[in-house]
């Protein structure tokens, strides 16, 4: 395995070299211990801190210990694994690929490896097949650390948006935009991603999105010390920039030939169906192989480069095709992606029996009937010697074969999703403001990532957003957790109230014909972010208090109508500026509000004129990492699991003989009951508890997931005492007190960072960008 012949470039340095452009966030700034290499692996207790890049708005971020700083944390092991479990055996890498295979495995166990290694080789070297064994030899759970790949992500199709959706769902988390990830990765967990066909990012009707994937989203993870990062790249302007942002990542060249044996390579050709395939002519290439099976008389020039023999077969193979499966060879390059053989066999110039002949002429698909012509300069070769792909004719053969309902119109419900893909992706390639793209049913019933290409298609042509497309965006439905149309459907009601009345009527008419237990009430979008938001006491009381960029409002907790003018955000009206990046929000007994920063700050709020505290209330705590408010009480919890229950006219404090939490309390609610207060709650340990001060906690937790919860909140309603609880993944979950198989559990496209439930039952959720008003059903 080699590494770029060029200086290293240290991690710090390339931080702060970074600036925020139109494409994509600089990179996070670390404070590594004395001694360390920036560029090679940093354990998370040897970062002394970090801080973040500045914000749209231009302000800079506040620098944020490392609560993990000379701590390091002990290797969990799995309670059903031995400690002296032997290590699960290897899955097979077959056409001899043993030798590159036994490198990544090195690599990834090397504690002074760079933090990036590059897969590179021509096309049909057989990259993506080697890292889909990587990620099958190294499951997350695999009992030596060392080897333990956390997400495997396929960027086939994807644009930056959708690739950082799907990202993010595969390793627990949530995040719409590249910035927001980065935000997510920085709990300092260690992490490995493998990323492959990063080449065929977009497809060919967004050319440049590899570039932009990796400028956008690729290139700022390398900055987080410790993620790992394995991608699948040819030489070219992707690949570039991930060496200019990597100086020093090892680079494995399937090329190469000491990366394949060449006797089990010979093994594995001697297996191949169709013509004799000379292996020493095709040595190390399997794709090569697997097209000189298909070429007949096939004679590579083992003199030649592997990507030089490929284009030379390609035409060999193209020329040898029968002018009867041209027309169905030439009606799959014009697809512009794989397809089942079903839904080739519908496409102009195309039958099943043409398919069927065609589909012997090709290399077998990686996945079981997904057909594209492969390798690329095959497909090149097919696509410039056909005509130009008539999008409309496609369109109309396409939807053709749309199912109709007994009022005639399209039965998009009962059409398969891959059809609808289709239909828009031609739809927007022919016109990238289609009117396709305002049609919710559609989308809804579509292959996510190929609307939200669509829309990023519109977007680079220099069409204005629609709300629809901007809602889209904040839904960020590219997920296999919103799969189901009737959840997009509730998700983009959400996203669209307050700003398309018509699209979000529609919306909520789909979403209530499937059940959904849950509907938007009303949004509120900011000027500029992040949001925060919580329910005023004392003085206050009835109202909601929100937090974002332009500073603090009081809102109509009904409505989320704003009430009055912006006030800046000042502690304790000392005019001195709070950095608003809010971790938690809450408002206290006296009228003002504590807001808990993302650098872990608890900081007095004045709330038009009321104080956070008066003169003699209790000291702040120090180490804080939640905090909660309610009449008479402010909670608080810390890094060691423990929470405190302070009663603000005595000063007296309560909390639970033990933590409830291994690791530290990350979300705090508070309510009125039995006479008392409740406590709800949350921890980085994905737990959820609740406890009355003077009395003993439940024997168990009321909810427990994989995943740090973010935001808890609980209050007393018509229909009972209601629990609203959020994890990083993204899910919030809405019970009722006793409830347990009604409730719901929804997924609004980011993280929720608080939560608060009124005294009637609405539950108001702060995201990143959007504070919404929700309401259970039933």
């Amino acid at each position: 395995m080699d590494s770029d012949n060029r200086a290293g470039v240290g991690l710090a340095d390339r931080a702060e070299a970074g600036t925020r452009g139109p494409d994509g966030p600089a990179a996070w700034q670390y404070l590594l211990d004395e001694g360390l290499d920036p560029a090679g692996r940093i354990p998370v207790h040897a970062v002394r801190g970090s801080t973040p890049p500045a914000d749209t708005a231009g302000r800079p971020g506040a620098y944020r210990p490392n609560p993990r700083h000379g701590r390091p944390l002990p290797e969990p092991v799995p309670a059903d694994v031995p400690a002296d479990a032997p290590a699960p055996g290897l899955p097979p890498l077959g056409a001899g690929r043993r030798p590159a295979g036994r490198a990544l495995l090195s690599w990834l166990e090397d504690g002074r490896a760079p933090r990036l290694c590059r897969i590179a080789g021509s096309s049909g070297s057989g990259r993506t097949h080697l890292l889909t064994w990587l990620a099958a030899a190294c499951p997350p759970d695999h009992p030596r650390p060392g080897r333990r790949v956390h997400a495997l992500l396929d960027a086939e199709g994807l644009t930056a948006r959708s690739a950082t959706a799907r990202l993010a769902d595969l390793l627990g988390l949530t995040a719409g935009e590249p910035a927001d990830l980065l935000e997510a990765l920085q709990d300092g967990t260690p992490r490995t991603v493998v990323v492959t066909d990063l080449d065929r990012a977009g497809g060919p009707r967004l050319p440049g999105t590899p570039e932009r994937l990796a400028r956008e989203l690729l290139v700022p993870l390398l900055s987080v010390p410790w993620l790992l990062l394995v991608v699948e790249a040819a030489h070219g302007p992707a690949a570039d920039l991930l060496a200019d942002a990597a100086p020093t990542g090892a680079v494995l060249d399937l090329d190469q030939p000491q990366w394949t044996d060449p006797a089990q390579y010979a093994a594995w050709c001697a297996g191949l169906a169709g013509h004799p395939v000379d292996p020493a002519a095709t040595h190390p290439s399997p794709g090569l192989a697997q097209l000189a099976a298909r070429t007949p008389g096939a004679a590579p020039d083992p003199a030649l480069p592997p990507a030089d023999r490929v284009a030379a077969l390609a035409a060999a193979w193209w020329q040898a095709v029968p002018d009867a499966e041209r027309a169905a060879l030439t009606a799959l390059a014009g697809a512009d992606g794989p397809l089942s053989a079903e839904l080739w066999a519908t496409l102009p110039g195309a039958d099943p029996a043409g398919v069927a002949a065609a589909a012997d002429l090709l290399p077998p698909p990686p996945m079981a009937d997904r057909w594209r012509l492969r390798p690329t300069p095959l497909a090149d070769l097919v696509t410039a010697d056909s005509p130009p792909v008539d999008h409309a004719a496609m369109m109309w053969e396409v939807a053709g074969g749309i199912p109709v309902r007994a009022d005639g119109g399209p039965d998009l419900a009962a059409s398969d999703p891959e059809r609808l893909a289709l239909l828009v992706r031609h739809a927007s390639a022919g016109d990238p403001g289609s009117p396709m793209l305002d049609e919710i049913d559609l989308l809804l019933h579509a292959e996510p990532a190929t609307v939200t290409a669509a829309f990023q298609h519109a977007e680079d042509a220099g069409l204005p957003p629609t709300p629809l497309a901007a809602a889209w965006r904040r839904a960020a439905p590219d997920r296999a957790a919103t799969a189901r149309p009737a959840d997009r459907a509730a998700v983009l009601h959400a996203h669209l109230t307050g700003r398309h009345d018509a699209a979000a009527a529609h919306c909520a008419d789909l979403a209530r014909q499937a059940d959904t237990r849950w509907h938007a009430v009303w949004q509120h979008l900011p000027a500029t972010g992040p949001c925060a938001a919580a329910l005023g006491l004392g003085p206050h009381a009835g109202h909601l208090l929100l937090t974002d960029g332009a500073g603090l409002h009081l809102a109509d907790p009904a409505t989320g109508q704003l009430l009055g003018p912006v006030e800046p955000l000042t502690a304790g009206g000392a005019g001195a500026d709070v950095e608003p990046h809010p971790r938690a929000l809450t408002a206290t007994p006296f009228g003002g509000a504590l807001l808990l920063n993302a650098s872990g700050e608890l900081r007095p709020i004045a709330v038009r004129g009321a104080p956070a505290l008066p003169d003699g209330a209790p000291a702040l705590p120090g180490a804080c990492t939640a905090v909660a408010g309610h009449e008479g009480v402010l909670v608080f919890g810390g890094p060691d699991g423990l929470t405190h229950c302070v009663e603000t006219a005595t000063g007296t404090a309560h909390r639970p003989d033990v933590p409830l939490h291994e690791g530290p309390v990350t979300a705090l609610g508070a309510a009125a009951a039995d006479g008392g207060t409740l406590v709800a709650s949350g921890g980085e340990d994905g737990r959820v508890w609740t406890w009355m001060p003077g009395r003993p906690p439940l024997p168990a937790p009321v909810d427990r997931r994989p995943w740090p919860v973010t935001a808890v909140a609980l209050a007393a309603t018509p229909a009972g005492l209601l629990l609203a609880a959020a994890w990083s993944d993204g899910l919030l979950r809405l019970r009722r007190w006793g409830e347990r198989h009604r409730g719901a559990d929804l997924r609004l496209g980011a993280a929720v960072r608080t939560l608060a439930v009124t005294p009637e039952g609405l539950v108001v959720a702060a995201l990143p960008g959007s504070v919404l008003g929700l309401a259970l059903v039933g």
